[in-house]
């Protein structure tokens, strides 16, 4: 799992991104994707050339870094471009910065519905609504009723949590069939609903746990562990989390699962 922020230069970013891609062709694919020759890419590999601003942005769409990760390529690119010593450490600082948004969950993932605070009471009261959410791109399960008894709730119960979901085009319904609609939310850390939330699905973890079922994992480790290794762990675990919405994202709907995901200090 190669991450940009895991370098401090470009050029051992990309030679670590093509080992990774373990594929012949892959330096070449990848000069052709910025408009140059494999001469050229090897001369750039070596330190002996630099990439254009130009040839970057069609470095960072051809990866596919998002917006976040692109500012820290481009940081890390002019750093290794600069003659100047007061514009190094400018840069330097720049770089600090953005590793410090990128270590925050919400930067990573890709949001397009930003919910009024009186939606997030509702929507954040309990697990349901997230639950009903994601549950609608399952198509075995869209039907109202059907998606009660999976849940094992009174249809009563939920349909107003559907009229909720439909109204604020957060779902579609359309003859009885709930589907998911385009929009995606997330609660940074620094939401007041955020805590409501985390416990929703916490408590319904705990449910599960006890039905005791071998494709289900829980795991808790306290630790105790040196600084830097905590550093590095809690480094780590934002890659993770968007390597797996990478896996998740294009993956068709057919089950819904909950991943829980806790590292603290205590």
């Amino acid at each position: 799992m190669i991450s940009v922020f895991d370098f401090q230069n470009y050029r051992k970013f990309l030679m670590a991104w093509i080992d990774s891609q373990n594929e012949r062709g892959t330096s070449g694919r990848l000069a052709s994707a910025m408009n140059m020759s494999p001469s050229m890419m090897s001369l750039i590999l070596k330190g002996e050339k630099n990439l254009s601003q130009e040839q970057a942005t069609e470095l960072v769409e051809y990866l596919g870094l998002n917006d976040i990760e692109t500012d820290y390529f481009f940081v890390i690119l002019e750093v290794d471009k600069s003659g100047s010593h007061k514009l190094t450490q400018r840069l330097l600082r720049k770089k600090e910065t953005i590793l410090k948004q990128a270590s925050k969950i919400s930067t990573r993932i890709n949001k397009d519905l930003e919910l009024s605070d009186e939606q997030k009471s509702i929507y954040y009261s309990t697990w349901l609504y997230t639950g009903v959410r994601n549950l609608s791109a399952c198509s075995g399960n869209q039907d109202i009723h059907k998606m009660a008894e999976h849940l094992k709730i009174p249809f009563e119960i939920i349909q107003p949590i559907v009229e909720f979901l439909v109204e604020n085009k957060i779902c579609n319904l359309e003859k009885g069939q709930l589907s998911n609609g385009p929009q995606n939310t997330h609660l940074g850390n620094d939401s007041p609903y955020v805590n409501q939330q985390h416990r929703n699905w916490r408590v319904k973890g705990f449910e599960q746990m006890e039905l005791r079922r071998e494709t289900d994992l829980f795991y808790t480790c306290p630790m105790s562990l040196s600084q830097e290794a905590y550093e590095h762990v809690r480094k780590i675990l934002p890659n993770v989390i968007q390597q797996i919405l990478k896996i998740v994202g294009p993956s068709s709907s057919e089950k819904v699962a909950c991943l829980n995901f806790d590292f603290f200090e205590w």
